[in-house]
């Protein structure tokens, strides 16, 4: 037992007395500490990638939190009428509008939302899917959320693929 002891200190006390001596410089910093610096997220709050809205416009961002419900289906949300993102499972996107009357709604038309939205305002809108029934009944459901709640929850999530946000200024409705 003595003779593990023994073996143990050798092992472990020249890395413990090895520790590097203070600097002497007197501008050098002292090590930040790992338990204060908050965890760097792979995608950046909705409010930290996009500049301030154009004028008269308002910003509506648009997530969808990863669940397993429904994943594999991709829910379409049209805005006026026309089409504007196509939602995968666990992203986000944004897109500019102008201010003034919009409806909000998903292809089913079993919810939406009518809002009036002012210019240079930012809206959140989270899509899912609605509470009747697994297969049977389940509808696509959107609902408008608080800033703080949205900005949460899209911190967790992916930027929606290009391709999948098909709103362009061709589609609002000053530009018809």
């Amino acid at each position: 037992m003595s003779n593990i002891i023994v073996a143990l200190a050798l092992v472990l006390l020249p890395g413990v007395l090895q520790e590097p001596a203070p600097s002497q410089d007197p501008g050098a910093r002292a090590p930040q500490s790992i338990e204060k610096s908050a965890p760097k997220s792979d995608t950046a709050a909705p409010a930290d990638t996009l500049t301030h809205p154009a004028t008269g416009m308002s910003t509506c961002y648009f997530y969808r939190p990863r669940l397993s419900r429904g994943s594999a289906v991709r829910i379409g949300i049209y805005v006026d009428g026309a089409m504007a993102v196509n939602m995968v499972n666990g992203r986000w996107a944004s897109i500019q509008l102008p201010a003034g009357h919009h409806i909000i709604k998903p292809k089913d038309d079993q919810s939406g939302i009518e809002i009036d939205m002012e210019p240079g305002q930012s809206y959140y809108i989270r899509s899912g899917w609605g509470e009747e029934g697994f297969f049977h009944g389940a509808h696509k459901n959107i609902m408008l959320m608080m800033k703080e709640q949205a900005n949460y929850e899209i911190r967790q999530l992916k930027p929606l693929d290009e391709k999948d946000v098909t709103w362009s200024k061709a589609n609002s409705p000053t530009a018809k």
